[in-house]
């Protein structure tokens, strides 16, 4: 089985595209996808729904109160970590973004690593194949300079691009860091969970794989939702307690 789950602030302008390349990419894999609306004040949940009732494979969970991108994750992931019917040996859980500069064909690729023993693989810009279109140059530089300090301070062997949310995770890979963090495995609400999702996922891992992404930031509708000055400070939190032993431990004991 495998569970997407898509954090979604006001994207009533991007979902729809997004749910119809889903159900195209993924109609030959059984799959769940859940949508975890953030609190929109446009028509996101409305818009979910109807594709839920077209479709049948999503599920919408709505919050009341906008909780960030870090909250919206913890909603999806506990509501597939608490499912009854999961298979935590063989089932995926996919996580990407809503506002569709996430491609859906990338899935695939990921599942491939996946079958051939990964338990993380990312969606990378910074492979050979990938690339970031539409990004202001000032955008590509900070996102550059953000994934040097990152490997600097947490260097983890073959991955490039810690802060994408374009992600394969083996749901027993999450259920160990889960298991180990509880609603603290995301403590970070802006776009910086990415990064510490990744560093405290990385040590329950075996085998981690990227495969190349292209960015289609140009198809984004609206606004960009990164504060980058929030971002870049809670770049520099994770930093800080990470050095300061604030979670840099794990334990997990097999049940």
């Amino acid at each position: 089985m495998l569970f997407v789950v898509l954090p979604a602030y006001n994207e009533q302008a991007s979902l729809g595209n997004l749910l119809q390349d889903l159900n195209s990419v993924l109609k030959e894999e059984p799959h769940l996808i859940i949508v975890v609306n953030d609190a929109s004040t446009d028509q996101t949940s409305v818009l979910a729904e109807k594709y839920a009732r077209q479709f049948g494979d999503i599920r919408v969970l709505n919050h009341e109160e906008n909780k960030g991108l870090g909250g919206a994750l913890m909603t999806g992931f506990s509501y597939v970590l608490n499912s009854a019917s999961v298979n935590f040996e063989e089932d995926i859980l996919i996580t990407l973004d809503a506002d569709n500069t996430h491609p859906a064909d990338r899935i695939p690729l990921l599942l491939q690593k996946m079958k051939e023993g990964s338990d993380l693989a990312i969606a990378s810009r910074y492979v050979t194949g990938g690339q970031q279109l539409g990004l202001s140059p000032f955008r590509k530089i900070l996102s550059w300079g953000a994934g040097r300090l990152m490997t600097l301070f947490f260097p983890i062997p073959g991955v490039k691009d810690y802060s994408c949310g374009y992600r394969a995770y083996r749901l027993l890979t999450l259920k160990k860091a889960y298991h180990n963090y509880g609603e603290q495995l995301m403590e970070s609400r802006n776009f910086a969970a990415m990064v510490e999702l990744l560093i405290k996922v990385v040590p329950f891992c075996q085998t981690i794989a990227e495969v190349p992404l292209i960015l289609h930031y140009e198809r984004k509708q609206g606004k960009s939702k990164m504060k980058i000055g929030s971002t870049i400070k809670g770049y520099f939190t994770l930093i800080y307690r990470f050095k300061k032993g604030a979670w840099s431990s794990v334990e997990w004991v097999e049940e």
